[in-house]
């Protein structure tokens, strides 16, 4: 092997890979739908709750509740919501920043920092909205349970994903419908992108290492 490709192998082998995939999920991801979903009926559902830490969405026999009504109903929410696609999407840009910079050893202790400051941002948010929802569905279940009206029967998967029940009844009148709770595909690829985060900073003190 020359000195020229050994220099190269060297230069490649300083590329944190693991950040820079990590970088750029955590830029796509405020962008890429919801993380889970809430639907109560079939076939679309009645109504359906879409929610991740980018956004909130309502659906009414799968109609979407426009912007304008979204920021009119809960105006703290909307603004809460694109906060955290802003903040995210600068975290994302800091790690692939930080990980093509390490190729430099000018900007090592840049590339250091901006790694180091960005890597575990996602994870901490993916850990915190789990939390989130763990403690919104236990307090909706112990609500209902409190009331336990004889006319309406509610109940909400108690691990957030799978199957609970809506039912009401008058006299002879009864409606009943499923609830529906699950993560989608984009919280998927947020564990992937969390994981990569992780990867990255170890990577990364690896290269300062050397």
């Amino acid at each position: 092997m020359t000195t020229v490709e050994k220099a190269s192998e060297g230069l490649w082998r300083r590329l944190n890979f693991f950040g820079v995939l990590a970088g750029i999920l955590t830029l796509l991801l405020p962008f890429s739908g919801a993380w889970w979903h809430l639907t109560l009926g079939t076939d679309g559902g009645i109504f359906s709750i879409l929610a991740s830490p980018f956004e909130f969405k309502f659906l009414i026999f799968n109609k979407q509740i426009s912007t304008a009504e979204a920021v009119q109903l809960s105006p703290l929410l909307w603004w809460l919501c694109l906060a955290f696609k802003l903040c995210y999407a600068y975290f994302g840009a800091a790690l692939l920043a930080g990980s093509l910079l390490s190729l430099s050893e000018k900007h090592a202790e840049s590339a250091e920092t901006l790694v180091r400051f960005s890597s575990l941002k996602l994870l901490w948010l993916v850990v915190a909205f789990v939390v989130v929802l763990f403690i919104a569905t236990f307090l909706v279940n112990s609500a209902t349970q409190l009331m336990g009206g004889a006319l309406i029967d509610f109940s909400m998967p108690s691990y957030i994903v799978g199957t609970g029940k809506f039912a009401m009844s008058s006299g002879n009148f009864r409606i009943f419908a499923p609830i529906n709770e699950g993560f989608t595909s984009t919280f998927v690829v947020a564990i992937i992108a969390s994981a990569l985060g992780i990867a990255s900073r170890i990577y990364q003190k690896r290269i300062s290492s050397v």
